[in-house]
């Protein structure tokens, strides 16, 4: 019965792994529709707090994320998303945007300069598309 057992699960996988690579991309995009999956907030940005819609620009203002293997952190990011809503400016510039109480961002010439209660605050990844400014903004328990 073992020996059955054995054979039956090693052929079931051979087909298995045969329809993973054939089904990669609809299997990818079922299970990430699948209400039990969640990607890693280090690698989303983390959920959309709020939205600034303006007229160039929509920003997109993340929650705090503290990424740890198990629980939180002690040390996070904030992401900030500027989407560029007009193909002819090829250059960010806002002033004064504010974050929340204590953060303020500031962008000139696609380079953001952020003030955490008046002291300017270091950014720890920025990326920029030809769409898309993207920067997380340090942020400490």
């Amino acid at each position: 019965m073992k020996n059955f057992i054995a054979k039956f699960w090693a052929i079931l996988t051979v087909f298995l792994l045969l329809c993973s690579f054939l089904f990669g991309q609809q299997l990818q995009s079922l299970l990430l529709r699948a209400p039990f999956m969640r990607i890693d907030p280090y690698f989303s940005g983390g959920e959309v707090e709020r939205t600034i819609e303006s007229s160039p620009y929509t920003v997109q203002i993340h929650e705090k994320v503290f990424p740890a293997l198990i629980g939180e952190g002690d040390e996070g990011f904030r992401q900030i998303t500027i989407v560029n809503n007009d193909t002819t400016l090829n250059c960010y510039n806002i002033d004064n945007l504010v974050v929340d109480s204590l953060t303020t961002v500031q962008i000139i010439e696609n380079k953001p300069i952020v003030f955490v209660g008046g002291q300017i605050d270091t950014i720890r990844e920025v990326g920029l598309s030809s769409k898309k400014l993207i920067f997380r903004i340090e942020e400490r328990k």
